[in-house]
């Protein structure tokens, strides 16, 4: 049973909630974990879903166009990184539309999926559920059914799923428990923990026969990005283990197999009966 292997394509100082207007004072580094993910997956045969910011895609088309050609899935993670619950579903609009546009003029091929920076889509900003199927969206990766201080909706099925009401197709965050609270398989979570966590979580979701997605950054892949001063908790989780990154993914690329989004919920729809949950349930958050 294969998983999804995802990748969030931002630059370092855009996964520390700093606002567009301050990115030009920062050194850009997109180019440093990028360029040795796409040679760990290549040389592991695998394919994988790049969730894309549209300003990685407008400042770097050779990058959006190096996935394409190397077979990967294109997905839109907004324009700048904003979290769905602090902006206006008009904003919002924009925002995934232009990224939309700009991931397909470059690539060339359609763009189905989409995954909300920090997982931003929860019981507060549902709407948006309905503005990425009006936008031409098919699958969405923005719910994690692990509650945090930025992000999470409880009560989030654990499964690729329909939204009843509109029809889009739903694969959240993969969680496993350990010391009786719910982690997520990847990002910070990758690195914080030893590698045969991950490893035995992949194993029993596999083994319970659970659809499985891992998830990751290209700054992670970056030890020598700048240290900024942030709140406590982000700055852990941004800065922690960082050299565990990439030995870890060559363990991972070589003890499981991976495909894009788009082929995992393809299998699955094809040999599964999806379910189907309303919106209602989403809102217990």
């Amino acid at each position: 049973m294969k998983a999804a292997f995802s990748i969030d394509l931002e630059d370092w100082y855009q996964g520390i909630e700093k606002p567009l207007s301050q990115w030009g004072q920062y050194q850009h580094r997109l180019e440093h974990g990028f360029e040795k993910l796409l040679e760990l997956l290549d040389k592991n045969n695998t394919k994988a879903t790049f969730f894309s910011l549209g300003w990685i895609a407008a400042h770097y088309p050779s990058a959006i166009k190096k996935i394409a050609d190397g077979g990967h899935e294109l997905g839109s993670h907004t324009y700048c990184h904003e979290k769905v619950y602090d902006i206006s579903p008009e904003k919002f609009r924009e925002e995934i539309s232009s990224t939309k546009k700009l991931l397909e003029d470059l690539s060339g091929t359609p763009v189905i999926s989409h995954r909300s920076p920090f997982f931003s889509i929860t019981a507060k900003s549902l709407w948006a559920l309905d503005i990425l199927k009006e936008e031409g969206f098919e699958i969405d990766c923005s719910i994690s059914p692990i509650k945090t201080w930025r992000y999470g909706i409880a009560a989030c099925p654990d499964e690729i799923f329909t939204i009843e009401e509109n029809g889009l197709i739903e694969f959240p965050v993969s969680k496993f428990n350990l010391l009786g609270k719910s982690w997520a398989l990847g990002g910070a979570y990758f690195r914080l923990f030893p590698y045969f966590i991950t490893a035995k979580a992949m194993k029993n979701r596999i083994k319970s026969n659970l659809n499985t997605m891992f998830y990751i950054h290209p700054w992670e892949y970056d030890m020598n990005h700048p240290v900024v001063d942030m709140e406590w908790k982000a700055k852990f989780t941004h800065y922690q283990n960082l050299g565990k990154t990439y030995p870890n993914t060559k363990k991972l690329l070589k003890d499981f197999e991976f495909d894009t989004v788009r082929n995992i919920i393809r299998d699955y729809a094809a040999a599964n009966t999806m379910n189907s949950y309303s919106k209602k349930i989403l809102l217990q958050g």
